[in-house]
C-alpha cells in the first residue's frame, strides 16, 4: 500500500515506523511550508492509495472530505473532527478511518472480553500528563484549532469509556480550564468520575482507569504514541477495516456535551 502524508510534525516518525512495519511505501510528505493549498494539488495527482492526515485538528475535516471525494482511503489522526456535524458528513463518505490506537492496548482487549452488561461498574478515570509551555504556545493550546483539552487529550479516553461500557446517559462537568477538567459520566451499568489534566509533574504521569477498585494503567510515558500501537491501525488498513466516522461520532458528541454542561 502506498501512502501520502499531510503534515510533518511530532507524530510523523511514529507513522513512518508503523508504515514500514507493514511493508508500506510513503510517496511523499506534504508540509505547510510548501504552501497552504499544496496538499490539495498532491491529493489530486498522487498515485498513493491512502492519504494520512497529521495536521492540526481544525484542518482534519476539509482534508478528510476532499481526500475521500478524490477516491482515496483516508487515515486521520485523532480527533477525527472537533464538531459532530462534520463527523456526520464524513460518515456518508467511504473509506475514512481515524487513529484511536488505545483500543489495541493489551489491557483494553482484556477488559473488552471481561466486562459484562449484567454487572455494575464504578470507574475512576485519571488522565494526568505533563505538557510544557511550548505545548500551550503551539496550535494545541488554541481551543479553536485543537478543540481544547477534552478533544485534544481526552478523546482517547472518552472513546475508550464508551467502547468498553456503552453509551452515556448522564454527564456532568464539575470543573474545566485550559489545563484540567473533572466531572461524572453515568451509563446503564456504570458510573465514571473523570479527570483529564495536562498539569501533572513529568515524573508522575498516568493514564489510569480504576474499575471496581482495580487499576489499569494504559501508559506512564510522555506521550501515548510511545506505546507502539500505531502499527495495529495500519494492519487494520491492509485488511480494509478501521475505526469509522460513524463509530467515533458518539465520543465526539459526548465531548460536546461535556463542554456544553460546563458553560451552564
Amino acid at each position: 500500500m502506498k501512502f501520502l502524508l499531510i503534515g510533518n510534525g511530532f507524530i510523523v516518525p511514529v507513522h513512518k515506523e508503523a508504515i514500514k512495519s507493514i511493508g508500506g511505501e510513503i510517496i511523499d510528505i506534504i508540509d505547510k511550508n510548501q504552501g497552504e493549498e499544496k496538499w490539495k494539488e498532491e491529493v489530486k495527482k498522487t498515485d498513493a492509495d491512502c492519504i494520512v492526515i497529521l495536521t492540526p485538528n481544525d484542518l482534519h475535516f476539509k482534508m478528510a472530505k476532499f481526500s475521500a471525494e478524490s477516491g482515496k482511503i483516508v487515515l486521520c489522526e485523532k480527533p477525527l473532527v472537533i464538531k459532530s456535524e462534520h463527523a456526520r458528513i464524513l460518515a456518508e463518505k467511504p473509506n475514512i478511518y481515524t487513529v484511536l490506537q488505545l483500543r489495541h492496548h493489551p489491557l483494553v482487549k482484556k477488559l473488552k472480553s471481561e466486562i459484562r452488561k449484567d454487572k455494575n461498574y464504578k470507574i475512576e478515570m485519571d488522565i494526568s500528563v505533563y505538557r510544557d509551555e511550548k505545548y500551550y504556545k503551539s496550535w494545541k493550546g488554541i481551543e479553536e484549532r485543537s478543540g481544547g483539552l477534552l478533544f485534544n487529550l481526552g478523546i482517547h479516553y472518552f472513546d475508550l469509556l464508551l467502547y468498553l461500557f456503552g453509551k452515556e446517559k448522564k454527564v456532568t462537568t464539575l470543573t474545566l480550564s485550559e489545563k484540567t477538567g473533572t466531572g461524572i459520566i453515568g451509563g446503564n451499568n456504570y458510573m465514571c468520575s473523570w479527570r483529564v489534566s495536562t498539569d501533572e509533574r513529568r515524573d508522575n504521569q498516568r493514564r489510569i482507569f480504576k474499575i471496581n477498585n482495580v487499576n489499569y494503567n494504559f501508559s506512564s510515558q510522555d506521550n501515548l504514541s510511545y506505546e507502539n500501537l500505531h502499527k495495529f491501525i495500519y494492519q487494520d488498513l491492509l485488511k480494509g477495516r478501521g475505526i469509522t466516522p460513524q463509530e467515533v461520532l458518539r465520543s465526539i458528541e459526548l465531548v460536546e456535551k461535556l463542554y456544553a454542561v460546563s458553560e451552564k
